[in-house]
């Protein structure tokens, strides 16, 4: 291809070629010259192109066109010399000058049934303009179009895919600093701990919001379900980033802290008005220590025993209130002291966490499904052995006795136990996954111990073990260790 100018309009002249009758006349190819020499083409290789029959008659046709006519007369300076040529099967080859100038279309009139056939070519003056020429006279069948644009469709807009590492020993942090940007819960958000060979496929993530809920429910108050409080370093801006955490943690991985109180994630997302006494009642009974829960538990049913006052007035008096209730208003009390520590004293924090909590309506449209939802999230013994599965359908002697240890070790862990088991195969203490897939190895000595694959969900266990105790104890060597690192094996 050539350009030249600026000029005047030229006629375009097209050598009709012979054509072969015995060749496909269904084809139609588009040539494509966008990133060749055209004057290289007599050497290149025929290509299929489209065939017509062309009488001798026709061979001194000349197609002239004044684009005067359909501009009406319209002076244009500013032309373009395009000269292009291919070849067709038997060698010959076809020319095209045109002198173009950027018009949005331009139509050609032929005299002659001999069509060209459609290229496609880059404009090399205007990148957005697109001219079409298009032979009127041509029947149907035989209509060609010539496309000149540097773009034949847009690009699609790229992914908004944003990465994050993480210290682990300050994950709060530096997961606050990711998410003090409102923008980042519909962002693809992709994270690693520093100096920890992991690649983000899922695990690593879950592995981030699992460190970072076990850290901050450190400073909340209460004790199986915790409520946070006011902190001096803690503004607007820092609450709505933990409230957009909890948000993206869910929405992309299913993970979220179920010992923040459910009473407390209830008032965030549907108001203070939801709140009903027996949710309240059940996380305050939750957010108290053992030995309050059973006396406030025996106060509510009438059984107080002695030495229970002493109890309940210390847990009153520590509410802010200094005198004991008479019976008839104990639970009307109770109910008041749970309120002023799960709704009142952090109505602050629900008002800031509620902004980024709309989100999650749409996928929790009542109070009940986040009732659900906790429910079916919380790691027990047999709810994480239920999720155990091997990757062979038939399994050796040996194979099987070990998935039976681990079976047994599972279903008979506690709540506590059967977090840390969960954390390691799949690095959230929550029900996030499907199913835990078992594989087996022959490992002894130094090298034997079971092995998570996180990102996959996958728990590779030794199958060498002589007895359930020797397995038990290796394992819960594991466990009791509390020290993670994500790592690439």
């Amino acid at each position: 291809m050539t350009a030249e100018g600026p000029g005047k309009w030229r006629h375009l002249h097209s050598t009709p070629t012979h054509f072969s009758q015995e060749q496909d006349t269904s084809s139609n190819e588009i040539v494509d010259l966008t990133n060749a020499d055209p004057c290289d083409y007599p050497q290149a290789e025929p290509r299929q192109i489209y065939h017509e029959d062309v009488s001798e008659s026709d061979e001194a046709d000349t197609i002239e066109w004044n684009p005067e006519d359909d501009l009406g007369g319209a002076d244009v300076d500013d032309t373009v010399i395009l000269t292009l040529k291919y070849v067709n099967n038997e060698g010959a080859t076809q020319s095209i000058e045109l002198h173009e100038e950027p018009v949005q279309d331009l139509h050609l009139p032929s005299s002659s049934a001999d069509g060209l056939p459609s290229l496609h070519v880059p404009s090399i003056l205007e990148a957005q303009v697109q001219t079409a020429v298009q032979p009127q006279d041509l029947p149907s069948s035989s209509t060609r179009q010539l496309f000149v644009s540097a773009s034949a469709a847009s690009s699609a807009d790229l992914e908004d895919i944003r990465h994050a590492s993480i210290h682990r020993i300050k994950v709060v942090k530096d997961l606050l600093a990711v998410f003090m940007d409102s923008s980042i819960v519909h962002s693809t958000l992709k994270m690693d701990f520093v100096n920890e060979k992991a690649i983000d496929d899922a695990g690593v993530s879950r592995e981030v919001y699992t460190a970072f809920w076990e850290q901050f429910l450190e400073q909340c108050e209460g004790e199986t379900e915790r409520v946070p409080r006011l902190r001096p370093d803690f503004g607007e801006a820092e609450w709505q980033a933990v409230g957009r955490i909890w948000v993206k943690g869910l929405l992309d991985h299913g993970v979220i802290p179920v010992r923040l109180s459910k009473a407390f994630i209830v008032a965030c997302i549907y108001g203070t008005d939801s709140i009903d006494g027996d949710i309240l009642l059940t996380s305050f009974l939750n957010f108290l220590a053992p030995v309050e829960r059973s006396v406030v538990e025996r106060a509510l049913q009438g059984t107080m025993e002695e030495g229970d006052e002493e109890d309940l007035l210390d847990l009153f008096t520590s509410m802010g209130s200094h005198f004991l209730p008479t019976k008839e208003n104990m639970e009307t009390a109770i109910e008041t002291m749970a309120h002023k520590a799960i709704i009142q004293e952090p109505k602050y924090i629900i008002d800031c966490f509620s902004t980024p909590m709309a989100l999650v309506q749409p996928n929790l449209p009542d109070k009940e499904r986040v009732l659900s939802l906790y429910e079916t999230k919380k790691a027990t013994g047999k709810r994480v052995c239920q999720l155990l599965e091997t990757t062979k359908l038939v399994l050796s002697q040996r194979e099987q006795t070990t998935f039976n240890h681990l079976q047994r070790y599972v279903k008979n862990a506690d709540q506590t136990k059967a977090e840390k088991i969960l954390r390691f195969c799949t690095g959230s203490s929550v029900i996030c996954v499907e199913k835990i897939l078992v594989t087996f190895n022959a490992e002894i000595g130094l090298n034997r111990r079971p092995v998570a694959h996180t990102c996959g969900a996958t728990l590779e266990v030794p199958c060498t073990y002589s007895s359930y105790p020797e397995f038990r104890t290796e394992f819960d060597n594991i466990l009791s260790s509390s020290y993670f690192e994500m790592d690439i094996l």
